[in-house]
């Protein structure tokens, strides 16, 4: 692994700019908010808060043109742009999010029925409307973390284990949000954050490995965030906030094999 890890010049320019983006984005929310000179929903905090979110957006594009001798702006669009897939590709980016969340409710109740009480799911109707706000508000990260960092390091060392590096690095890109007051990471725990972040990393690259599409990839990534806001997740309290990130951290894995499996009898 660290003989290619270095050898993409893409991947380290883009992860050099969408921290740069991000962190000094973000980290001067940070000191804004906790002194109190503005808060969630104010312009200041939501240009900047917004700002820090397109890092790898913007990222993306800044090392694929600062790299081009690699391969041209044209083949990113491309792979950016690619819908011609089996409509089962639809499906899964847009289902499996939403089952994942199903599951792991159902897993959590049946060791703490307590917890089906707790169970508050937003009508089915407010979905689409929760998907188009979260394709800008997560969904375009996807253009750096798949199509940049899992496209370059997948050809290098395999896209199973391109996934499992992006999940730490991806993870911490996110680590200004703890310290920032008005989010849900504020004051949370990062170690079952990035057990969430590694079962992402896990899906999100699978997914992308079997369609080269980094829209499917915004997509399922749009989807999880929304599937969250509509409530479909196991609630906080009792203990059971691991079943759904070990979940989707397994599915992954699981998928990942499959997917080695029939490349084995392929050969």
């Amino acid at each position: 692994m660290t003989e290619h890890f270095p050898t993409s010049r893409r991947a380290l320019v883009y992860l050099a700019m969408a921290f740069g983006i991000t962190w000094v984005a973000w980290g001067i929310l940070v000191v804004l908010a906790q002194r109190q000179f503005t808060s969630y929903g104010q312009w200041p905090y939501m240009t900047l808060y917004v700002l820090g979110g397109l890092g790898p957006t913007v990222a993306a594009y800044l090392a694929v043109w600062r790299t081009r001798e690699q391969a041209p702006l044209r083949e990113f669009n491309q792979r950016l742009l690619r819908w011609r897939v089996h409509p089962v590709w639809y499906l899964l980016a847009l289902g499996l999010p939403l089952a994942l969340g199903f599951i792991a409710i159902g897993v959590a109740v049946a060791l703490k029925p307590a917890l089906g009480g707790l169970v508050d799911i937003k009508p089915w109707y407010l979905f689409p409307q929760y998907l188009l706000m979260t394709i800008v508000g997560g969904g375009l990260e996807e253009w750096g973390w798949r199509g940049v960092t899992q496209e370059e390091w997948g050809h290098a060392i395999g896209p199973a284990r391109a996934a499992l590096l992006i999940g730490p690095i991806w993870a911490l890109w996110h680590l200004p949000l703890f310290f920032l007051p008005g989010v849900t990471q504020y004051h949370a725990g990062f170690a079952l954050f990035l057990v969430g972040i590694m079962g992402n990393a896990l899906l999100f690259g699978w997914l992308y490995s079997r369609t080269r599409s980094i829209l499917l990839c915004v997509l399922m990534h749009a989807a999880s965030n929304a599937v969250a806001m509509m409530g479909v997740s196991v609630p906080r309290g009792m203990d059971m906030g691991l079943v759904g990130p070990c979940l989707g951290l397994c599915v992954g894995a699981l998928l990942f094999l499959s997917m080695g499996r029939r490349q084995a009898h392929a050969d």
